[in-house]
């Protein structure tokens, strides 16, 4: 059996990076995560954000908005990000997923969601 959980995710443009947290409630391994923006976002060059999820300071996925490495995304379109493999996405109760907003120049707003599908897990 899946477990899914939504979690709205908004960060306005500007130069500084922030991040939030998703509380991991039990022990769970990540399978997927998708990500949908409300609002169409164009890649740009100088003035992008880098949205990162990990675990600890493990990077686990990631979505590029630079017009260099990334790319531009449609709203409504859901996207499946690419995950590393290993022990990174076996998460025990009380670990939390790190959502990072990397801003380069003046930054970029990104208004939408993401989908993290898990499975349960047995504790070792």
């Amino acid at each position: 059996m899946e477990i899914v959980i939504f979690k709205h995710l908004k960060v306005a443009a500007s130069g500084s990076d922030t991040h939030e947290y998703l509380p991991i409630y039990r022990n769970l391994r990540l399978k997927e995560i998708r990500l949908v923006a409300d609002e169409a976002v164009t890649a740009h060059g100088s003035n992008h954000v880098v949205i990162k999820f990990l675990k600890g300071s493990d990077q686990i996925a990631s979505r590029d908005f630079s017009t260099g490495s990334g790319s531009s995304m449609s709203a409504g379109v859901s996207e499946d990000l690419a995950l590393t493999a290993g022990e990174r996405l076996d998460f025990v109760s009380a670990d939390e997923l790190k959502i990072t907003y990397d801003q380069s120049g003046s930054g970029m707003a990104f208004d939408g969601g993401a989908l993290f599908v898990f499975e349960p897990a047995r504790a070792e």
